[in-house]
């Protein structure tokens, strides 16, 4: 049991960090009516990562996999190389136990450090080109809103995930290890989130939490009602980009752990439960978080007890969440509507 556990523990609390701010961009979502927004910025930062698969050869003379291989082969015949050491002197004065001199390195710091920062650069090549895609996509909705909405808005954000999905099939297509690529693209790999992962992503998450709570009567201004906000003087596509980049931010880190359609679960069905159940932006929010926080428990349990994949265990937990709510929604209206007459009386 204390290996259960300790194997969750991290997954949960990344599910947990997922939830604190999806849930509530998902609530300023759905009173936009742009439902799609998330899943376009989630395959845009998506189709980043891939394009990386055909840059980093291109940049480096090999790719990621090849490039970790290489590490791990490095460091096994180096440690075959020095041999055991012997008796009275250190591997680093050169000598093995069969009395073969090894020639020490004669820039080790020099080229550890170059090797260090080009291993970097190759690892941290996918995000950053995920970061570029989803900060190009949130100046696009930003920018590209029609004011006479003769299209609408949801059609531009349709259009860009249509087309990202397919370069990203097309890129993966060309790509090695494509499949497994395209599969975590899709679910992510979040069971095996660590304390690192999870740590990294309160890292941004913070900061995104407090700036959104500072300028929230804006914002929710600006979802309730664009075209109040316009007539009030409001600089809207200020705040929409605002609110487009961090919306960018957010995604391009819980895409990269969690996989696009996880990610688009924790955004839209809380919410979309909440809003069924209860009014008021503050008592959704509350419902939607207790929805994510429970649907995370049982779809991590089903997913390590029953041995299934735990992106769709998830995205499947939560579809449940959603027709059950839709199941007590009339019993909940029924009571709210007795308390409410009751209270009249």
């Amino acid at each position: 049991m204390g290996d259960f556990v300790s194997l969750l523990a991290a997954p949960f609390v990344g599910c947990l960090l997922i939830a604190a701010l999806h849930c509530y961009m998902g609530l300023h979502v759905i009173r936009r009516g742009i439902i799609f927004v998330d899943l376009a910025l989630a395959q845009l930062a998506a189709l980043g990562a891939t394009v990386a698969l055909l840059v980093v050869p291109l940049v480096f003379g090999e790719t990621l996999h090849e490039h970790h291989e290489g590490l791990a082969g490095h460091e096994h015949h180096e440690a075959v190389a020095r041999g055991p050491a012997v008796e009275g002197l250190a591997p680093e004065d050169g000598v093995t136990a069969g009395g073969t001199s090894v020639v020490p390195d004669e820039h080790p710091a020099e080229e550890e450090h170059a090797g260090g920062a080009r291993t970097w650069l190759m690892e941290e090549t996918p995000y950053l080109l995920s970061l570029l895609f989803a900060f190009a996509g949130a100046g696009l909705f930003a920018l590209g809103r029609f004011r006479d909405e003769r299209v609408p808005h949801e059609a531009i954000i349709g259009i860009v995930f249509v087309v990202s999905a397919a370069l990203a099939v097309l890129v993966l297509s060309k790509a090695p290890h494509g499949h497994e690529q395209m599969e975590s693209m899709l679910v992510g790999s979040i069971l095996f989130v660590g304390w690192h992962d999870a740590w990294m992503m309160l890292l941004l998450y913070l900061p995104l939490g407090v700036l959104h709570f500072a300028v929230r009567r804006r914002l929710l201004a600006i979802s309730e009602d664009i075209h109040a906000a316009e007539s009030a003087g409001v600089p809207v596509r200020a705040w929409d980009f605002l609110f487009y980049i961090t919306f960018g931010l957010m995604v391009t880190q819980s895409v990269r752990m969690a996989g696009v359609l996880v990610v688009f679960s924790y955004l839209i069905i809380p919410a979309v439960c909440a809003s069924m159940l209860v009014s008021g932006f503050g008592r959704r929010l509350l419902v939607a978080w207790g929805i994510a926080v429970a649907a995370s428990v049982i779809g991590l349990a089903l997913s390590a007890v029953k041995d299934l994949p735990t992106g769709p265990s998830l995205v499947a937990t939560f579809g449940a969440a959603l027709v059950l709510c839709a199941l007590v929604r009339p019993m909940v209206l029924r009571l709210a509507g007795g308390t409410s007459t009751s209270r009249t009386r």
